[in-house]
């Protein structure tokens, strides 16, 4: 967590929940929250959470972004939630800001995107604030967190899916495997967790082990993995044996309603770490 501060703090915020939960908790703290919401991601729900509202711009207005933020006295950026890959191919417009950011991408994964965005803010007096720094409290401990203790025979699972997830990381493809009986069943990709989950489901049944890492070179300024509640009902559906996040690098988020639902399913999670 950040030492206390009476500047504010500007969320860029993404779909889901997550930016959600972390401008309440830094409000919490007594810490003033500007947020703008990418219009893209259909993320609405700061503008109704926060006093002052939260501004809504498409991705591609950088400038105008950061001309919000320097009006409301911001200094220190947080990126949280989802932008959808398929974005990569929509049709956006770019103001000057961010197609001076477009045009030096070396590529389209997502270290690549994240390293340039870090340099042209912090170039424009801005510090990207860590997330796992500013949520510390929410990084998966190790050793079993929720529902039944995980059955010794899927230890096996387990330390496969973490060999696999962390080598897929590496290459910017996903963070997520699922594995049963030794057998990689799908790995995450352009679809995001969920729809891989339900994709292993549909070819495997039930009892798959699914393993989540961050990856090798992490940047815990932006995209660390997170689950919550949503992955647990999808897990619970597909009668899932057990999830495993990596301890110390992967946001567990919600965490009582996390253990409701999994003591719900019956469904093992563990937070471990990789061999």
């Amino acid at each position: 967590m950040s030492p206390p501060t009476d500047k504010p703090l500007g969320i860029l915020a993404g779909g889901g929940r997550l930016p959600l939960l972390a401008a309440r908790a830094v409000a919490a703290r007594g810490r003033p929250v500007v947020a703008v919401q990418f219009a893209e991601t259909g993320q609405r729900g700061l503008a109704r959470q926060l006093p002052q509202g939260a501004a809504t711009f498409s991705l591609g207005l950088v400038g105008a972004m950061l001309e919000h933020f320097r009006a409301h006295g911001v200094e220190d950026l947080l990126f949280l939630g989802k932008v959808e890959k398929g974005l990569n191919f929509a049709d956006i417009r770019f103001d000057d800001v961010g197609l001076a950011m477009l045009q030096r991408l070396p590529g389209r994964a997502d270290g690549a995107i994240f390293a340039v965005v870090a340099e042209e803010l912090e170039a424009r007096g801005f510090h990207i604030a860590s997330q796992a720094a500013e949520l510390a409290e929410w990084l998966a401990p190790e050793g079993h967190l929720a529902g039944p203790a995980l059955h010794s025979s899927r230890a096996a699972d387990v330390a496969r899916g973490f060999e696999v997830a962390a080598a897929l990381a590496a290459y910017d493809v996903g963070q997520t495997v699922a594995i049963k009986n030794g057998v990689v069943v799908a790995v995450e990709a352009f679809e995001h967790t969920d729809a891989c989950l339900r994709r292993a489901g549909r070819l495997a049944g039930k009892g798959l082990v699914v393993c989540k890492t961050a990856r090798p070179k992490q940047d815990p300024r932006f995209d660390v993995p997170a689950v919550g509640p949503d992955t647990l009902k999808t897990l619970g559906r597909l009668a899932a044996a057990g999830l495993a996040i990596e301890a110390g690098r992967t946001f567990w988020l919600e965490q009582e309603k996390c253990r409701e639902l999994a003591a719900q399913f019956g469904v093992s999670v563990i937070g471990g770490r990789r061999r």
